[in-house]
């Protein structure tokens, strides 16, 4: 039997609720209340299951020192060192490396084929101090540049050869012109060419000094004799240094060491690998001093660039300047060790820097006797 209450209101089981109204929004510090608009309960994790913030040490307040107080003893000062190693993956061939320092750049990381098969491009060409100037330099006109240049290239007899490239390359050439040889005189053309060699940007930056040596009598009562000897060239060595870090050949420097290891299909052990300047131990215990205790740049003591090491490798050796006689020059020249060893056997890597040229050797008669000395 169905009541009516008229009095009661429509009833609230058998309406349908409005869910297309937005909820209520709490007063107060109420908490927010469901859609049945029964009120939310503040849900907590258990203790056990909460992290704490981490929070900065307490700052420290400096307060002037009292004169009748007694001297606290200071903390010793102590040296957080932090080494972020690496170990690479073992590689076709068995090797693999490890780094005590985390390395910013890799240069065999990307490798082209053409480097693993053939010979590196000629970077001289892209040396500004190496590079000539435009032809007809230093002559006055083409003809005479190309004839200068057949005359001295090539073997020192013509042959049927060499007079057929004249021909070719120089009488049958667009530019040559025969009236422009007239009054040609290979001598002066010749030192022309000497002279002009001198103002070439290649000798720019080398100094030039004078070095004395003691030379001893044979007689132990005679103090030796001290000879100057005129004409050294030198650059100084942190000028090699930043030609050779611009040099294109610097994408191929390593300047992270690393130990190598190769272990042997089957074998749970690795044995080290030394094969170029970087991997060495003397190189690898340089870097890690110059990461812990190297010294920042005087006017930049607030530096973050990287601490390297550039590895000096220099040699020195009589060179014949001609194929006959005589004449010849004693360079010293410096390479890197940061550069691969199969890269600077290359001749045309252009990885050879000239530091130094020793002037020649003089025989000079000794005042006190009749005996020649050298200088």
């Amino acid at each position: 039997m169905e009541v009516d209450h008229p009095t009661a209101g429509p009833s609230t089981i058998d309406e349908p609720m409005a869910v297309d109204q937005p909820p209520r929004i709490p007063q107060g510090n109420a908490a927010p209340a469901t859609v049945m608009g029964r009120p939310n309960r503040n849900r907590r994790l258990p203790t056990r299951f909460r992290d704490k913030v981490p929070q900065s040490a307490p700052p420290v307040i400096v307060s002037p020192p009292d004169a009748n107080a007694e001297p606290t003893p200071q903390l010793p000062r102590v040296f957080l060192i932090v080494r972020d190693g690496l170990k690479t993956i073992l590689g076709a061939f068995g090797l693999w490396r490890n780094y005590a320092h985390r390395p910013s750049y890799d240069p065999d990381s990307i490798v082209p084929d053409d480097d693993l098969a053939k010979p590196l491009p000629n970077h001289t060409s892209d040396h500004p101090g190496l590079v000539h100037p435009e032809p007809p330099w230093p002559y006055q006109n083409m003809s005479v540049y190309r004839f200068m240049t057949w005359l001295n290239t090539g073997s020192k007899s013509k042959s049927e050869g060499e007079v057929q490239r004249l021909v070719d390359k120089v009488l049958q050439a667009e530019d040559f012109n025969p009236s422009d040889l007239r009054g040609l005189n290979i001598r002066r053309e010749n030192r022309l060419l000497d002279l002009s060699e001198k103002t070439l940007p290649l000798l720019d930056g080398f100094k030039k000094a004078s070095v004395s040596i003691e030379v001893p009598s044979g007689d132990k009562n005679i103090r030796p004799t001290k000879f100057t000897i005129p004409g050294l060239h030198y650059r100084t060595l942190t000028s090699v240094i930043q030609n050779a870090f611009q040099h294109p050949l610097a994408c191929h420097y390593h300047f992270s060491p690393f130990k190598l290891f190769h272990k042997s299909p089957g074998s749970s052990e690795s044995e080290r690998v030394y094969s170029e300047v970087y991997n060495s131990d003397a190189f690898i215990e340089e870097h890690d001093r110059i990461q812990r205790h190297g010294e920042l740049p005087p006017d930049d003591p607030h530096c973050r660039r990287e601490k390297v090491v550039a590895a000096l490798m220099f040699w020195s050796d009589a060179t014949l300047l001609a194929q006959f006689g005589t004449t010849k020059l004693w360079p010293i020249y410096l390479m890197l060790g940061n550069l691969s060893k199969y890269i600077r056997a290359k001749m045309d890597s252009g990885a050879c820097h000239h530091v130094a040229y020793i002037p020649s050797v003089r025989r000079l008669e000794y005042s006190g006797s009749q005996r020649s000395h050298p200088t």
